[in-house]
């Protein structure tokens, strides 16, 4: 290489690479798998929060929006509710945004995603084994029901 050239390497299929992340949008819906249990995060329409094992179930389908640097909300686009951290560490689906529906999501060493509550700041979105959540008033990190995998709707 001279002084001064610059080189270009492939970033994606058009151009004879081959991307590292996955084909998609940051604005399509993901489902959110638990590490532990298997289960998809699910915001239902009545308020609830907890797990299903059910790829169909039209309310593990969430738009996880940036609402700031590091910070997201996450909303059910069946249920049309936001899941919430109360001050009692109880995951709740809200119908209207406020301050407990903030996290900040982290991709951890081993490629999956934590969720911290913003304004409870020690504790975390979680599922246990048996698909019900976990209160985050117990969770901590190195625990596997804080780690999830965001995954395409498609499929």
């Amino acid at each position: 290489m001279a002084a001064g050239s610059i080189t270009t390497l492939p970033i994606g299929p058009e151009d004879g690479g081959s991307s590292p992340f996955p084909p998609g949008n940051f604005k399509d819906p993901k489902r959110l798998y638990c590490k532990n249990g298997g289960y998809f995060l699910r915001i239902n329409s009545d308020g609830r929060v907890d797990g299903s094992r059910e790829k169909g179930d039209s309310h593990i389908k969430l738009q996880i929006q940036a609402e700031e640097r590091g910070v997201v909300s996450i909303k059910g686009i069946g249920a049309n509710r936001y899941l919430a951290m109360k001050d009692d560490g109880r995951l709740v689906a809200l119908r209207h945004i406020t301050d407990e529906c903030f996290f900040y999501e982290r991709l951890e060493a081993n490629n999956y995603n934590t969720y911290r509550s913003r304004k409870y700041s020690d504790w975390y979105v979680a599922l246990k084994r048996n698909g019900q959540y976990k209160n985050g008033a117990i969770t901590g990190p190195g625990q596997k029901a804080i780690l999830f995998l965001p995954m395409t709707t498609k499929s």
